[in-house]
């Protein structure tokens, strides 16, 4: 059975996707995995809107379509030329997981004011992620769509607040990682520090 860092270093960013469903079973272990996620003093914010129906997915569609970006052309899925002004960052993922939080439910720091939602709705997707990877399910964290277009299209309730989508469903076989984006990692120096700060790292 694989552990934590061998599924870890196995996940990465799923940018085209099988036309074939996410199992129900393999659906409910993700959600239970977000589930049992940790949230401060456990007030389980998170909201997790599941979109599997071809009208829903149509507006996920919708709502990440931009106009055209130089910097995203390689990203996405469907890009035009700048004449005709369009992007698409949906990838045909089967299972789209809208990753919300209540910010009326969440713990709120008595000094700052500020609530722990992003922190608990991140942890959540990232228990899902992962999840998802050991059971063979590829992934694609998006943080990039319009989050206005996508209240409206699927009527989210005021007091919920969008962090991220999960795209969840199975690889396509000729499906391209992007490994200076998904496989290569800084060394461990660069990024965590013992008891003080180098100048290197500041």
């Amino acid at each position: 059975m694989p552990d934590l860092m061998d599924i870890s270093r196995r996940r990465h960013t799923v940018r085209s996707y099988a036309d074939r469903p996410v199992e129900p079973e393999k659906l409910a272990a993700v959600l239970e995995a977000g589930r049992w996620a940790p949230t401060a003093v456990n007030a389980q914010p998170q909201r997790i809107l599941v979109l599997d129906t071809p009208e829903n997915l149509a507006k996920v569609r919708e709502f990440c379509t931009f106009g055209w970006q130089k910097k995203y052309v390689d990203l996405a899925c469907e890009s035009d030329t700048p004449e005709h002004d369009r992007i698409v960052l949906y990838y045909g993922a089967p299972t789209v997981l809208l990753v919300c939080y209540d910010r009326d439910v969440c713990w709120r720091h008595p000094t700052t004011g500020e609530t722990s939602g992003v922190t608990d709705a991140t942890i959540v997707a990232t228990h899902m992620m992962l999840e998802a990877a050991s059971l063979g399910l590829g992934s694609a964290w998006i943080s990039y769509f319009d989050h206005d277009k996508a209240r409206e299209l699927l009527d989210i309730p005021q007091s919920w607040e969008m962090v991220c989508m999960l795209y969840l469903g199975y690889e396509a076989s000729d499906a391209a990682v992007h490994h200076d984006l998904s496989g290569s990692r800084q060394p461990i120096e660069k990024t965590c520090f013992f008891n003080a700060v180098t100048h290197e790292g500041a």
